[in-house]
């Protein structure tokens, strides 16, 4: 394999190798809801953990990462994932056990979250990172093609329980690959880990606008499609009568619109600029929550409504990616790790929220996919009155 390809792979693989856990137990949660014989959310909540543990770890690789180099950091969080896994597996008569283990999984999963960024940060500049970001969005929409549709084939003929031997045997496969071709990226990393640097430049970064900025683009997204990923099992199944197998199998729609969206970013990027493709992206969402309002009824619609989200998305974390990097390409680690922990957390939070508010519904749907695109439009307008960054230009490098 051409070895200017391997950083861009091996991004690949580990943001798929984060996504697995969450894609997997989608369909099935509405079963294990039955089998634990709790309320809906309780077992949405197993996916809340994981972002939780998925953001604040990020924290922590990043300037692990930065300091004691790309495959250090991956041994590490990939040792923490499995032994997560672990216990979810042990744990799975006991839903806070399973619930630790699922947390400990994301705790492991940040560190494939900052290497899959800092990778091609390192390795690419200019155009070649742009087209990496979207590339990269595009490929990785295979694991939630295919993971819905195995997690329902395998929840409805051996049992959800046999997931978690999937994920396992998945992380344990990366860990094998990586260890014989993952290149070191950070050449540069001095074996020295300076904890007051490294907390002020978060605070700094935290006062800085183009951070805020894409920051907000990724969380925002991110909000948008992980209450999709929790939520639309429980109404395709409860809503709409459709078994755990179909439901799965429905659920990879959505990846359809994430490749699209990806697709159109690298289409429209260049002759719109940063501005205009937000601005078309943030009302993709808008739309779907209209179709929703006035339509929401018809299953058609329902999966109309998916593929626009997605596509929305698919849009957004390019430029989110892109932008952050480009402003922060010699702090990748310590940026990286700030954004996914705002990213993750925020996300965990403001759906956790959610789901104790409002149960699965195309109601539900119906609000937070209005909220999300009407949230770009304010970040939008907030940053087009500073005046602020390369986000109001007219094009990207």
């Amino acid at each position: 394999m051409n070895k200017n390809l391997l950083p861009l792979v091996f991004s690949i693989a580990f943001i798929a190798g984060s996504q697995l856990t969450n894609s997997l137990l989608g369909p099935a949660l509405p079963v294990m809801a039955e089998f634990y014989a709790v309320a809906e959310h309780q077992v949405q909540q197993l996916v809340v953990n994981f972002m939780l543990g998925l953001g604040f770890s990020q924290l922590i690789y990043g300037p692990l990462a930065d300091a004691y180099g790309r495959r250090r950091a991956f041994w590490l969080g990939q040792s923490i994932f499995l032994l997560g896994n672990l216990i979810g597996l042990l744990g799975i008569g006991s839903l806070q056990l399973l619930s630790l283990g699922v947390f400990v999984q994301g705790l492991g999963a940040g560190s494939n979250q900052i290497l899959a960024r800092c990778l091609l940060s390192d390795s690419y500049r200019g155009s070649r990172l742009s087209n990496s970001f979207a590339l990269l969005g595009m490929a990785a929409s295979v694991v939630p093609v295919i993971a819905p549709l195995a997690g329902g084939f395998i929840t409805a003929h051996f049992g959800w329980q046999a997931l978690f031997a999937v994920v396992g045997l998945s992380c344990f496969s990366l860990l094998v690959v990586a260890g014989l071709w993952l290149p070191e990226t950070h050449s540069t990393a001095d074996g020295q880990l300076k904890l007051r640097p490294v907390l002020v430049q978060y605070q700094k970064l935290l006062s800085e606008a183009p951070f805020i900025r894409y920051s907000s683009f990724a969380w925002i997204s991110s909000v948008g499609l992980m209450y999709m990923i929790t939520s639309v099992p429980f109404v395709l199944q409860h809503d709409f009568g459709l078994g755990v197998e179909l439901s799965g199998a429905l659920m990879m729609i959505p990846a359809v619109g994430l490749a699209l969206g990806g697709a159109a970013n690298r289409r429209l990027l260049g002759p719109l600029g940063e501005l205009k493709t937000l601005l078309l992206a943030a009302s993709v969402p808008v739309s779907a929550a209209l179709i929703l309002l006035f339509a929401g009824d018809l299953l058609a619609w329902v999966l109309i409504a998916m593929i626009a989200i997605s596509l929305s998305v698919g849009m957004i974390y390019p430029i989110s990616q892109t932008g952050l990097f480009s402003h922060y390409h010699r702090q990748a680690g310590t940026a990286s790790a700030l954004m996914g922990c705002l990213q993750m957390s925020i996300t965990a939070s403001v759906i956790g929220g959610v789901h104790r508010m409002i149960e699965p519904s195309v109601h539900g749907m119906t609000l937070v996919f209005g909220l999300m695109g009407l949230a770009v439009f304010a970040v939008i307008s907030m940053a087009a009155k500073l005046q602020a960054g390369p986000v109001l230009s007219g094009g990207t490098d």
